[in-house]
């Protein structure tokens, strides 16, 4: 199994997501939260904080064959 850490931007009224990406893929869970903590906080040191309509998590994909 991966872990996706999915990149979520929402807009309009009333709120829907207007785009989703996968931003990194890893392989625990506790990875993934680690590097979602690491960029909130990279973003508040910089003094550019993540803006409230974007959204992060991890989220876990088990790839079934094709």
């Amino acid at each position: 199994m991966i872990w996706l850490l999915m990149v979520v931007y929402l807009g309009g009224d009333p709120v829907s997501v207007q785009r989703a990406e996968i931003g990194q893929t890893f392989s625990s869970e506790q990875d993934c939260i680690k590097r979602m903590k690491e960029i909130f906080q990279q973003a508040e040191q910089q003094k550019q904080p993540v803006p409230s309509e974007v959204n992060m998590g991890c989220v876990a994909f088990k790839g079934k064959g094709a």
